[in-house]
């Protein structure tokens, strides 16, 4: 990750940190029991403001196409 990081001209050190920081951790566990709520499950998911649902990676395009004529 590190290399790539390098190779996009981020500094690694600092992105790296930023991922394991606590303040990180706990944004993500109110992600996910947020997620749960919403009955989410799966990567990637998608729910749009009207309750529409995308789920899986097979199922970005499609996403992707309704966001953009919803948008």
């Amino acid at each position: 990750m590190g290399a790539i990081l390098s190779k996009l001209d981020v500094a690694p050190a600092a992105v790296l940190a930023a991922a394991v920081s606590n303040d990180n951790k706990a944004r993500l566990r109110v992600q996910t029991e947020e997620a749960q709520k919403l009955g989410l499950f799966g990567a990637p998911s998608f729910t749009t403001p009207d309750a529409e649902l995308f789920w899986g990676n097979d199922r970005l395009e499609q996403a992707l196409a309704w966001a953009k004529r919803s948008g």
